[in-house]
């Protein structure tokens, strides 16, 4: 390292934290946000397709799910309009839900998330299955031994007299 002169310090100048305001969203991200619910491209259409299908079918699966809230909640409303405020909203969060996943940020995540998710080595399904029954061996064989010892305890300190069951036959009563 060399020599330390007038008392300056021997560690090396700190860099400047990239990134800047800690966080906070720019202005420019908010208008970018909106402006891509007015697109209708969609972005890297080859890449992720099937990270983006599943999402599109979970967050649709949601939407169905509260869509039929909002058809049991009019019930008390015409059945057209029990039906066609459903279909409206239901119209309008399905573009919300297509446009999400084709927001850049997003396609960006969701083709970064399949892309390590084929790197994960499977199991095969007789592997699977064999660990699988290992598992659920083991877990009855100690719920057995555990139920044993627990008995075994039990008459232990009932014989010495150290537990005491009362009948318990009308507990809460007041008879």
């Amino acid at each position: 390292m060399g020599k330390v002169k007038d008392g300056a310090s021997i560690s090396p100048p700190s860099k400047a934290v990239k990134g800047g305001s800690g966080g906070t969203v720019k202005s420019g991200q908010i208008g970018f946000f909106f402006a891509n619910f007015l697109r209708t491209g969609r972005v890297k259409p080859l890449q992720g397709r099937m990270a983006r299908r599943l999402t599109a079918i979970a967050l649709g699966i949601v939407l169905v799910l509260g869509l039929v809230q909002v058809y049991y909640a009019l019930g008390d409303y015409p059945k057209t309009t029990q039906l066609a405020v459903p279909a409206i909203v239901g119209a309008l969060l399905a573009w919300v839900v297509y446009r999400v996943v084709e927001f850049p940020p997003f396609v960006e995540f969701l083709i970064a998330t399949e892309a390590e998710m084929n790197k994960v080595s499977w199991t095969s399904r007789a592997e699977l299955k064999r660990a699988t029954l290992v598992v659920l061996i083991t877990v009855t064989l100690m719920a057995v031994f555990l139920f044993g010892v627990d008995f075994l305890w039990q008459f232990l300190l009932k014989l010495i007299g150290v537990l005491r069951f009362v009948d318990t036959s009308d507990l809460g009563s007041n008879a």
